[in-house]
């Protein structure tokens, strides 16, 4: 039990691990619309044609990346594909194996633009995309919040979980890993009530009235160019190959 909270709670800590990556060249904003945007189309293709097709482009684009990143990627992409293979095999028994190939494809497809879109932006990014399109500041700030105090508190019950097992030996020890997990989430549980509240005095003393503001704003450039061009690309394709069935 303790290890498999452990391992949730390195789970967490490593998703924080893109945030001290460079700023994207790209429009983040842009990056975020064209990913749903092709997430979408995808949904809705009735060919399996389109779906490879971009299947294989997002692949291309997951082999760019470094050994390490990819491998993470490819981590993550595994289990939704298994999971959707499981959910979905009865179809097979009956007669609809290529039901079950189409959805499966298009979760992958779906799961991968996610992973590499998490991969080009940061979290802080990711927010100020949530500010331009002007989402309310008290989700946009809640979404932040949130995350960051999940790191900060994962790596508590990681520092926590390491120094009991330093200190426990033998037998002894294993049988109390169930009252350690307690304890442990216990500890964090009143970690975050005091975080939370030394955050709220925080924001009133420097007078913080709401605003979620952005300290930057990210310039039009040849890249957005080249980016937006693929989105009418994209249209034309998915018409071309719906028409063709």
């Amino acid at each position: 039990m303790t290890e498999r909270l452990l391992k949730a709670i390195a789970a967490i800590v490593d998703s924080d691990s893109n945030s001290e990556k460079k700023p994207s060249r790209m429009s983040p904003a842009l990056r975020l619309a064209v990913a749903v945007f092709a997430i979408v189309l995808c949904a809705c293709s009735r060919n399996a044609v389109f779906v490879i097709t971009v299947l294989t482009v997002e692949l291309i684009r997951m082999a760019l990346l470094k050994p390490d990143r990819m491998i993470y990627v490819l981590k993550k992409l595994v289990l939704p594909i298994v999971f959707t293979l499981l959910i979905m095999l009865p179809a097979v028994f009956f007669g609809h194996r290529s039901t079950m190939l189409t959805v499966t494809m298009k979760v992958a497809e779906s799961v991968l633009i996610l992973l590499l879109v998490n991969e080009d932006l940061s979290w802080k990014e990711i927010t100020g995309v949530f500010s331009e399109i002007h989402l309310p500041s008290v989700i946009t700030m809640t979404l932040d919040t949130t995350v960051r105090f999940l790191v900060l508190l994962g790596r508590l019950a990681e520092r926590i979980h390491e120094a009991y097992l330093l200190r426990s030996l033998g037998r002894a020890a294993d049988r109390r890993k169930m009252s350690a997990a307690g304890g442990i989430l216990g500890t964090v549980f009143l970690k975050s009530s005091k975080m939370s509240q030394e955050s709220f005095e925080a924001m009133q003393c420097r007078g913080y009235n709401g605003a979620y503001r952005r300290l930057s704003r990210h310039r039009f450039c040849i890249w957005d160019a080249l980016y937006l061009c693929a989105v009418p690309m994209l249209v034309i394709f998915f018409i071309i190959t719906q028409k063709a069935i």
